[in-house]
């Protein structure tokens, strides 16, 4: 008895071993496709996997940086005069107000102002 399957665009006609043999090497192939799908999206999964490894270890190199950068303030304040200190101690750390920080000092918030001013653009210089 004789099947007729599709082959190369057209319909031939087989005998029912040739067609069976056929039918199942097509769905091997279609599993194999599938395995293969399977390990494409696996494959993909890791590459993100990998970025983010990257991207982690690029937030690790931004925290270090961001620690030096904060050692290196830490030595240039200590280096400061003890007014300059008490300054951004008290403007800074403690949240106190221009005219707060005038009145410990025994100056005018202008005064204040000006003083930050001078201390930034030292620390800046600085650093």
């Amino acid at each position: 008895m004789e099947k007729a399957i599709h082959y190369g665009g057209q319909q031939v006609l087989v005998s029912n071993e040739v067609a069976e043999f056929l039918e199942s090497d097509e769905r091997r192939q279609a599993a194999r496709d599938r395995s293969d799908r399977r390990h494409l999206s696996k494959s993909n999964f890791e590459t993100v996997s990998v970025a983010q490894k990257s991207i982690n270890q690029h937030c690790i190199e931004d925290i270090a940086f961001r620690n030096l950068s904060l050692e290196k303030l830490q030595k240039v304040i200590a280096a400061l005069s003890d007014d300059e200190q008490t300054l951004i101690r008290l403007y800074f750390y403690m949240d106190m107000s221009m005219d707060e920080v005038g009145k410990h000092f025994g100056i005018s918030k202008m005064a204040v102002s000006k003083r930050l001013k001078k201390l930034y653009t030292k620390i800046r210089d600085l650093l």
